[in-house]
C-alpha cells in the first residue's frame, strides 16, 4: 500500500478504513455542522462521530473532486451526498484539509456548506 499522502485520502474516501486513522488522530468540524467540534482519537471519530452524524441520515456520503497536495497536506474539495430520513436529498459543498504522516492521516479539519446542511435538517424537522 503507498504511503503517499494523496494516496491515502483517496483510500479514506474509498474505504472509511479506520486503519488509515492514527490512533490520536485530531478530527476538526464545524460546530455548525452535525456533532460538530473537536474528536480526539480513532475511536472518538469512528465510533462515536460518525455514528452519530449518520444518525441524521438514511444516506450520508462524500464526493471528492478536487485534491491539492503541499508534502504531507492534502486539500481537498467537493459534496456531500445525503438524504434526510424523510427522504430530501441533497448536495452540500465541502472542502477537507488533511495531514498524512507515516502512512496514516493525523488529522482533519472540515468546513461545509453548513446552512445548507441545516436547512435540509429543518425540512426534516418540519416534516415530523
Amino acid at each position: 500500500m503507498s504511503t503517499e499522502p494523496t494516496d491515502i485520502v483517496r483510500l479514506w474516501y474509498a474505504t472509511g478504513d479506520a486503519s488509515l486513522l492514527a490512533d490520536d488522530i485530531v478530527w476538526t468540524v464545524l460546530d455548525t455542522f452535525p456533532e460538530g467540534g473537536r474528536h480526539v482519537g480513532r475511536r472518538a471519530v469512528t465510533e462515536r462521530f460518525f455514528p452519530a452524524v449518520k444518525s441524521h441520515f438514511t444516506e450520508y456520503a462524500a464526493q471528492p473532486e478536487t485534491f491539492v497536495v503541499c508534502g504531507e497536506n492534502v486539500a481537498t474539495s467537493g459534496f456531500y451526498q445525503v438524504r434526510t430520513k424523510r427522504g430530501q436529498a441533497g448536495t452540500v459543498a465541502f472542502a477537507h484539509f488533511w495531514t498524512v504522516r507515516n502512512g496514516q492521516i493525523v488529522a482533519l479539519h472540515q468546513v461545509a456548506d453548513t446552512a445548507r446542511l441545516q436547512d435540509l435538517l429543518r425540512s426534516e424537522e418540519a416534516g415530523s
